[in-house]
């Protein structure tokens, strides 16, 4: 009998190691090797002070609603019409909605779906007395362009209409059209901006082949266990849902309160909320890391193309690091607590404000039945907040001309590196063309490493101007590829 069991769980052994094995095989997987092609040409210091300029116009808004400083955006159309002479007399320009900007430059075979380049003209506020250069004076300094905008994202606005200029300069003409899409509220929600331009693609009957906006970029150490440079180009957003959790009570004398006060029981229910998060999603991250390859630790490999045995500990290591657990779960932020304005008073109200980022798959009315599941308390009300909310965007496909004319121009620019899909924490525009186009993909063609961790809408915001550069670079590569009737100019070299 004892022979029998033993000669049991040898068996199940061999067969579950025989299934780990094959699995992470098919797992794993190695990139094409793209051949480099000549670029654009770029003069790194001229682009560098083009960018500078566009940093100078303050196009911040206003209010929180996104109203913009009409002088501000007056400036940068200006100096973008000065600077880029041959896209202006080239291409249809239309000004949307009074500041965005949608630029056409139409092919020679109109049959073909167009695709677009995205950027935004907003930037966030900052603190002139907290940076080392002054946010808008757009300083050249240490081999950087210093200010507001210089990642964010001012330096793709400027990447595109320089890769567009050189392009003309040399007399190429698309295939394919290419549109150049340039929001103005894209802080604020693009509600003004690029939903505005979505619904004028749709009234014309556009249906785009293809977009690319801001995203991920060549990361360095950023996505944990992977080894050295890898490209993150966002297939989705997270979606969007702030809710207001209100209790109202009996209000009196804090002498003789009551056994609970709105504070107190409004505490319980969002304490909660906070101890029970929305589960977690590990089959999130296998395109990711399949995707990077053999970049991943052999170890990785094993635990990502085996979940269905290694997924606790791959759960607990994950969910440690905030950017993974944001990464594989619908995120729970307690932000705003309302409550009381005297000591000696119990009010009669209390209010919180909840932000959720929806994981692909969740949507607001799961989160929503979640939320009363897990306070369980009917004296606790609930409702989104109007106009703060929107579901996760669906998931463009990781294949097809478009991704793959993408990873192509990636690997040629930047010598090579895997390229991984992924989903982004944060949002962008591109929410607005979802009717319009089902291969949208997030990149930003910069390579960042820890040193730029917070300098997005933080204080030292820059760029380097050989980084500048390169950008340009990538974006007369991407425009010709995507510009072709395949999507793509060059053969693979072969694997690596």
């Amino acid at each position: 009998m004892l022979t029998l069991v033993l000669y049991g769980v040898l068996v199940v052994l061999a067969v579950t190691t025989a299934i780990v094995v094959v699995r992470t095989i098919l797992f794993q997987r190695s990139q094409q090797a793209a051949k480099k092609i000549e670029g654009v040409p770029v003069d790194a210091q001229k682009v560098a002070e083009h960018l500078a300029a566009a940093v100078r116009c303050q196009t911040v808004p206003l209010d929180e609603t996104g109203t913009p400083d009409p002088e501000a955006f007056r400036q940068l159309h200006q100096m973008l019409a000065e600077t880029y002479p041959l896209v202006h007399r080239h291409l249809q320009r239309d000004v949307v909605n009074g500041y965005s900007l949608l630029y056409t430059w139409p092919g020679t075979q109109p049959d073909l779906e167009p695709v677009m380049l995205m950027a935004h003209q907003d930037v966030v506020s900052a603190d002139p007395e907290a940076w080392t250069h002054p946010p808008f004076e757009g300083k050249i300094v240490d081999g950087f362009v210093w200010g507001r905008g210089t990642l964010d994202i001012k330096n793709q606005l400027i990447g595109i209409m320089e890769a567009a200029e050189a392009l003309l300069g040399q007399g190429y003409q698309p295939q394919r059209t290419l549109l150049f899409g340039m929001g103005h509220d894209e802080e604020t929600g693009g509600v003004n901006g690029c939903r505005v331009m979505g619904l004028l693609l749709k009234e014309r009957g556009i249906h785009l082949a293809g977009i690319v906006d801001e995203g991920g970029g060549i990361s360095a150490g950023l996505a944990p266990g992977v080894r050295g440079e890898v490209a993150l180009v966002g297939v989705s957003e997270k979606g969007y849902l702030t809710v207001e959790f209100t209790v109202q009570s009996q209000p009196g004398h804090s002498s003789t309160p009551p056994p609970q006060t709105a504070i107190g029981i409004l505490a319980r229910a969002l304490a909660r909320l906070e101890a029970h998060p929305l589960p977690t999603h590990l089959r999130r991250l296998r395109p990711l890391y399949h995707g990077i390859g053999r970049a991943v630790p052999l170890y990785l490999q094993v635990a990502f193309a085996n979940i269905w045995l290694f997924g606790p500990l791959l759960k607990r290591w994950l969910v440690g690091i905030p950017e993974m657990n944001a990464s594989i779960r619908t995120t729970t932020a307690l932000t705003i607590v309302r409550g009381g304005v005297e000591d000696n008073t119990v009010p009669p109200e209390a209010k919180a404000i909840v932000n959720f980022r929806l994981l692909p798959g969740d949507t607001i009315a799961d989160v929503l039945r979640y939320a009363a599941r897990v306070i369980d308390d009917e004296r606790v009300t609930f409702e989104p907040v109007p106009g703060k909310f929107n579901e996760a965007l669906p998931i463009s496909p990781s294949q097809g001309p478009a991704y793959e004319g993408l990873r192509m121009v990636i690997r040629q620019v930047f010598d090579n590196p895997p390229v991984a899909p992924f989903v982004m924490l944060g949002g962008t525009d591109c929410q607005h063309f979802v009717p319009v186009c089902d291969h949208i993909y997030r990149f930003t063609s910069l390579v960042m490493d820890e040193s730029f961790r917070g300098l997005e809408h933080g204080i030292d915001e820059r760029i380097p101007v050989d980084g500048m550069a390169r950008m340009v670079t990538f974006y007369g590569h991407l425009m010709q590829a995507w510009g072709a009737p395949a999507m793509s100019i060059a053969p693979f070299a072969g694997d690596k």
